[in-house]
């Protein structure tokens, strides 16, 4: 039966206890879900953190590094003058060799220093800087053994510091240019 004098008593009512209670739970679970979609985000931010940002940015920077401590050097003879004789069968010549950098920093050049049979090259061991794409002069001493066979070829090893302040030595480097060659040898040919 219905009465249509009373009105209706539903069970969403907010003022019946009932109601109360159903209120108080979606509540409860419309918290829980935000909890569990932010707690989700946390996590999710994390992960991606460890997981993908963190070696990408590692691997960025190890990249940087590398770039930033690339060197590449080219050198080349320049003619020498022929100097008095350290010893007997040997012949010391007052030379320069060109340093240019082909690569990417600036570099300082230390020193320059070949050793091989029959042959030896020193420079001074200042510092020198070189920028990406010139070249600067290094005096050196070049000293033959007349004795030996004249190498082909001379390979260097030249010491330089880095933009990040390392010193390394980069070798062989090919020593381009045979006056020191044609010097050494009409030493050697020289009488006394």
């Amino acid at each position: 039966m219905i009465d249509l004098d009373r009105p209706a008593r539903y069970p969403a009512d907010r003022t019946s206890p009932g109601g109360w209670r159903r209120l108080a739970t979606a509540r409860a679970l419309a918290t829980v879900v935000a909890g569990a979609l932010l707690t989700g985000a946390v996590l999710g931010g994390v992960a991606m953190y460890l997981g993908w940002y963190r070696p990408l940015a590692a691997s960025v920077e190890q990249a940087e590094r590398a770039d930033g401590s690339a060197v590449a050097l080219l050198l080349f003879a320049e003619p020498g003058v022929r100097t008095g004789p350290a010893e007997p069968r040997r012949v010391r010549i007052a030379a320069q060799v060109t340093v240019v950098n082909a690569g990417p920093e600036p570099v300082d050049v230390r020193a320059v220093r070949v050793d091989q049979p029959g042959v030896t090259v020193r420079s001074p061991e200042t510092e020198r800087q070189i920028h990406p794409g010139t070249a600067v002069p290094v005096d050196v001493v070049v000293e033959w053994t007349c004795a030996a066979d004249p190498p082909r070829t001379l390979a260097g090893s030249v010491h330089v510091e880095t933009v990040d302040e390392q010193v390394r030595t980069v070798s062989p480097v090919e020593i381009r240019g045979t006056s020191w060659m044609e010097t050494g040898s009409a030493g050697c040919a020289a009488p006394g």
